[in-house]
């Protein structure tokens, strides 16, 4: 038993130097990747809760260098058909500029509403086909 305790150990010792020295770094390289809310959501994932989707996400509370990186976690999130509506103070192109070239033809963008003071856009995972 001391013998598969200690196996056990090792084992998950060497992944975590991994996840450090390889997994961490990787995704922070990807655009749109916020570690601090993913390591979270893994932890109330291992911690047997669910991860929430909102239905609506108003960024314009959100500091501008966080804004995208909350969007593409809420978006990750989507399964095949969910959507969310983003509210904003300003038409987001520089976002669905970012959309295009990240998940080209894997989303779905919907005005609702175009200004002058207030955007909403419905983005989405398009359905899967039949």
């Amino acid at each position: 038993m001391a013998a598969a305790a200690h196996a056990t150990a090792v084992l998950l010792g060497a992944r975590n130097e991994v996840d450090r020295a390889v997994l961490s770094p990787a995704l922070a390289t990807i655009p749109g990747v916020d570690l601090p809310t993913l390591a979270q959501d893994v932890a109330t994932l291992l911690g047997g809760g669910t991860l929430a989707t909102p239905e609506v996400l108003d960024v314009r509370e959100i500091p501008h260098g966080r804004r995208h990186p909350r969007i593409f976690g809420i978006y990750a999130r989507l399964t095949p058909g969910q959507s969310f509506v983003l509210v904003n103070n300003h038409d987001p192109k520089p976002l669905r500029r970012e959309f295009d070239a990240t998940h080209p033809g894997q989303y779905t963008w919907e005005y609702l509403e175009t200004g002058p003071t207030q955007w909403q856009v419905r983005i989405g995972h398009p359905p899967q086909p039949a």
